[in-house]
């Protein structure tokens, strides 16, 4: 009987050290505070844009954040067509695991994924997006950055 209870207590003692209750694992990045934001040559379908910098303020909580993002132009173009305006709204969906970060403008329609580097933050968006008339509904496809400021 002692050799069981020995052996029950070297594989409990081998369970806790392998298990390692060592929590020193990568942590999650901050994304807090003001940020200036850009997204650049999103494209698709023929049309391509561009957002210029945004102020971009996000609270973070744990592992997910929001926030807002302030009048920016955003400037598209389709052939000889051009347009552009003031846009401005919010921060949706966001969520960070270590350095990995994804986040919505609004909606799931404009979707950002990418990683954060100490005070700059960058990836691909992809943005599904509603010019009408003869243009009608375009998949964008391009970079976003963001620098802390």
């Amino acid at each position: 009987m002692r050799m069981f209870t020995a052996s029950a207590l070297l594989l409990a003692t081998f369970g806790l050290v392998a298990c390692g209750g060592d929590s020193t694992g990568p942590s999650d990045a901050n994304v807090g505070g003001a940020w200036t934001f850009t997204a650049s040559n999103m494209s698709g379908a023929g049309v391509s844009c561009n957002l210029s910098s945004a102020p971009l303020s996000l609270t973070q909580t744990g592992t997910t954040f929001s926030g807002t993002y302030g009048a920016a132009t955003l400037s598209c173009s389709a052939g000889a067509q051009s347009t552009s305006g003031m846009i401005q709204g919010v921060v949706v969906n966001g969520s960070v695991d270590g350095n990995a970060v994804e986040f919505d403008l609004d909606t799931q329609d404009f979707h950002h994924t990418g990683s954060v580097s100490g005070s700059s933050m960058s990836g691909t968006a992809r943005w599904t997006f509603d010019f009408g008339g003869s243009i009608g509904v375009v998949v964008l496809n391009g970079n976003w950055a963001a620098a802390k400021q």
